[in-house]
């Protein structure tokens, strides 16, 4: 699940909050808990991976990883050992989840080229799995180059920590099979358009040789019974939803949503939200989810409480008071994580 991280500026110790959700989220049963990434934007983290070595030592089993890091706006090299520093931090127990991003703003002020994102991808992603899984290492690429060295600390996974690469087009998941240990699979995704990629994904890594693994990411919202979201979040959710679509998404069918609105058509909340949202009552979280299964043979799915609202302007990137985001995660692992 992404963690909410929920501040309180006037507490002396700002995260108290997020580490008590932190402590239910483990308690509940949950695998993975992850963060993501953007610079300039009130509420969002920045350094995500600071913020994870301040969580982890809170935790006993949990994993921790990023959902998503913006890769190409980084220097591979100092990635890796901030990684492999909350690897041994931890026990084993990192994932860095990286994707390209989607604002240009952040590329134009740390000197990185949007248009060549991809390329900056797949060359870093290329260079952290080089440096963690071999010592005394050389590297001459396009964007990056440097002479023979060995990164430390070492990580403790072998043959190095686990990389999910996030992408929601056919390149992208091409060069998930090819660098990348699985395909995150975007929040904002219909499940039409994860039905579209999946092939492709899957055939990149049979011609590798590889096990398809992938991550399904949804947002998420949970009550007792149905109407309470219905009535309630659903339409709030949506709304954000649709407004980070239109400053984010290059993909066709939401952007077609768009277009229907814009053009004063009153689309239900519950179609917008329908295959895109785990939504409802636990019961219908279950049935979403194992709908997913059933299409897709997804076997990992990612949900975000709170999340996907646009944060900007906020002291907290995730909506939902304290209260209300725990008792959505023990909800959850009591009836949803319990069921399986």
């Amino acid at each position: 699940m992404s963690l909410p991280l929920v501040r309180d500026l006037s507490d002396r110790a700002p995260y108290r909050k997020t580490l008590e959700l932190l402590a239910l989220a483990e308690e509940a049963g949950f695998d993975t808990v992850t963060i993501g990434q953007h610079h300039f934007r009130q509420g969002d983290p920045a350094d995500p991976l600071t913020l994870l070595a301040g969580f982890i030592t809170h935790t006993e089993r949990l994993r921790f990883g990023t959902g998503i890091h913006i890769l190409p706006i980084h220097h591979p090299l100092l990635v890796a050992e901030q990684v492999a520093t909350l690897d041994q931090l931890s026990g084993g127990r990192v994932t860095l989840g990286a994707g390209i991003g989607w604002n240009q703003q952040e590329y134009r002020v740390f000197g990185a080229d949007f248009a060549r994102r991809g390329e900056l991808m797949e060359e870093a992603l290329e260079i952290l799995k080089l440096v963690w899984e071999h010592e005394n290492t050389a590297y001459q690429g396009k964007f990056f180059d440097f002479e023979e060295l060995t990164v430390y600390p070492r990580p403790v996974q072998r043959p190095s920590p686990p990389l999910w690469v996030a992408g929601a087009r056919h390149v992208a998941v091409r060069r998930a099979a090819r660098r990348g240990d699985a395909w995150l699979c975007g929040p904002v995704q219909a499940l039409s358009s994860v039905l579209e990629l999946l092939p492709t994904y899957r055939s990149a890594c049979a011609e590798l040789g590889k096990e398809p693994e992938w991550v399904l990411r949804r947002f998420g919202w949970v009550k007792p019974t149905r109407r309470e979201v219905e009535e309630g979040m659903l339409p709030r959710y949506v709304r954000g939803l649709v407004a980070h679509w239109r400053e984010s998404s290059e993909v066709a069918e939401p952007r077609a949503i768009v277009r229907r609105l814009d053009e004063g058509e009153d689309v239900p909340a519950a179609e917008i939200a329908q295959d895109r949202l785990l939504w409802g009552a636990p019961d219908d979280v279950i049935t979403q989810i194992r709908r997913f299964e059933e299409l897709t043979g997804a076997g990992h799915v990612h949900i975000a409480f709170g999340a996907g609202i646009p944060a900007t302007g906020v002291d907290n990137s995730f909506v939902g008071e304290f209260e209300e985001l725990a008792d959505m995660i023990r909800l959850y692992g009591r009836h949803v994580i319990g069921a399986y």
